[in-house]
Parts: structure tokens; C-alpha cells; sequence
């Protein structure tokens, strides 16, 4: 029989509910506690439909590398996209929070001279990065995937709740931060939106 550390993360996966071990080697292997850092872009319904699924994909291409600087910066590391979805990871929760508000900064620098709508001829919509921010226990394999429920909660939060130009970061990621920069504020995130997110959350405010 071959040792679990012989085996992929999809054959341990497989050998789960077969053999003892498999759960303390995933995590022997791809545990960490990191700061996860997800970023959507907003309208990619609306601009596809508009331009083109190419011309939608270009253009979140290219917020993607006016943002990277930011990110790579305080030393986020990227593990997965999935359409205009990254997800990053960072060691540190403070340099997560400084990076997903320097990376805003970096997009309204790009979108400067943007100043049309979706839909109009000129193409030059702008383009607006919506970020979820958690921290915790993860399992992270490099350049495929990552796991975990903050993660997930991360996810939700650029995915769906964030609007265009927000941080929002959930109790874990604030608890892991604790005393906010200078320049930086926080609040509760209204009620509506919490129920919408399914969790409690923070909407971040950058006054630097």
C-alpha cells in the first residue's frame, strides 16, 4: 500500500473515508493560518452582453495588472482565478487589509480616464474591483486551489456582497488585525447586507 505522503491531494482525497491518517496529512501538508484576500469585478454580466465575453475578459485583465503591484507589494500571493475571481493569500492579516485598499487606489488610477457606461460605443467604462477579506485555518495548495470557512467567507463577500471599490472583512480577519493603521476605519456592516452575507462583517474605510 503507498504512504500517504506518496500520494496527491486528489488520492488522498479519494482515500479519505478508506484509510486512518489522510485528514492529519492534508493538513501536515497544506495547512496554514493565512489572511485570504478575494477581489471581483463589477458589471462582467452587463459588459459581456454589451462588448463581447473577449472585450469583458481584456478589460478585467487588465485591472487585474494595474492592481497585481499593490497586492504582490505587501505580499499577497495569488493561488486561483476563476473567471474575474482571484483568490490571494497573504501571511500577514494587516498587510492583506493595507493591500486590498492600495489596490483600489491602484484601479482609480486606471480608471481615470474612463469615464463612459457599459454599453456605449467609446468603451471606456470603468472598471470597479469588489474585495472580501478573512482570516484563518486554510488548506492551501499552491497555484490550484484553497480551502477553508474563511475562505469561503472571503469569497462571499467579494463575490457577492461588496460593491464596487469596498473592503469588506470579516470578525475574524478584524480580531486578527486588532488595532486598525493609521488612517484606516471600520464599521459594522448594515443589517440587510449581513443577512444577505449570512455572517457579520466590516466595511473597511480608507481616510489616509
Amino acid at each position: 500500500m503507498t504512504e500517504l505522503s506518496f500520494l496527491t491531494f486528489d488520492q488522498l482525497l479519494e482515500a479519505y473515508f478508506a484509510r486512518p491518517g489522510v485528514d492529519a496529512e492534508l493538513h501536515r501538508r497544506y495547512g496554514s493560518v493565512a489572511a485570504v484576500l478575494v477581489v471581483d469585478f463589477t458589471e462582467m454580466v452587463a459588459r459581456t452582453d454589451a462588448h463581447g465575453i473577449t472585450y469583458a475578459l481584456a478589460l478585467a485583465a487588465a485591472a487585474s495588472r494595474a492592481m497585481a503591484p499593490a497586492l504582490a507589494g505587501h505580499g499577497g500571493v495569488a493561488v486561483k482565478s476563476v473567471a474575474d475571481t482571484t483568490f490571494l493569500v497573504f501571511d500577514d492579516p494587516t498587510r492583506a487589509l493595507l493591500a486590498a485598499l492600495d489596490a483600489h487606489r491602484a484601479l482609480d488610477a486606471f480608471n481615470a480616464g474612463r469615464t463612459g457606461h457599459v454599453g456605449h460605443a467609446d468603451r471606456t467604462d470603468p472598471i470597479r474591483g469588489c474585495i472580501g477579506l478573512g482570516y484563518g485555518d486554510a488548506l492551501v495548495i499552491p497555484g490550484r486551489d484553497l480551502f477553508g470557512p474563511e475562505v469561503n467567507r472571503a469569497f462571499v463577500l467579494g463575490e457577492d456582497v461588496a460593491r464596487g471599490g469596498e473592503v469588506l472583512a470579516t470578525d475574524a480577519l478584524m480580531r486578527a488585525v486588532g488595532t486598525l493603521p493609521a488612517g484606516i476605519g471600520a464599521f459594522r456592516g448594515p443589517g440587510d447586507r449581513e443577512q444577505l452575507a449570512g455572517f457579520p462583517f466590516h466595511v473597511l474605510g480608507d481616510y489616509r
